[in-house]
């Protein structure tokens, strides 16, 4: 004798369309994107020159090695 099971489909939850609406107008409207084009750079930059050099002669004396190796 075959058993029968009972399968019941579950109804997907749908949110109203009208939450989502407020939601997503309030927050375009709280937070507006605006790019003023300023860029503030700090004058007061100290470079390392002996630094800067030793990581140049570094790269290149990698690029060099991997050169003759190939």
């Amino acid at each position: 004798m075959v058993k029968k099971i009972k399968t019941t489909k579950k109804k997907p939850k749908m949110k109203s369309k009208k939450s989502s609406k407020t939601k997503s107008t309030k927050n375009s409207k709280s937070t507006p994107l605006v790019d003023s084009g300023i860029v503030i750079v700090d004058d007061d930059l100290e470079i390392d020159k002996e630094k800067e050099m030793e990581e140049r002669r570094a790269y290149l004396e990698e690029a060099r090695s991997q050169e003759a190796s190939d």
